[in-house]
């Protein structure tokens, strides 16, 4: 099993919410697992979160911007 090196730090700098990049990257691993065609053949032996973390370093992740607004509402 291939090992992903990644820290909060990474999804910080592709977006300046952690828990909003958790979110991209889990809606793409249940997209990969859902359909595991998507992925290049090579990445089909890894995890769907692996491959996942993997596409959002590498920005090859798709998304909209986050109104962090909205996201952090109270109440």
């Amino acid at each position: 099993m291939k090992k992903v090196d990644f820290s909060t730090e990474d999804f910080k700098e592709k977006m300046p919410n952690k828990y909003a990049a958790t979110l991209v990257v889990a809606s793409r691993a249940k997209a990969i697992r859902e359909n595991p065609g998507d992925v290049e053949d090579d990445e089909r032996k890894l995890k769907p979160t692996t491959v996942a973390v993997k596409e959002f370093k590498e920005d090859r992740l798709k998304y909209e911007k986050f109104d962090l607004s909205k996201i952090n509402l109270e109440g």
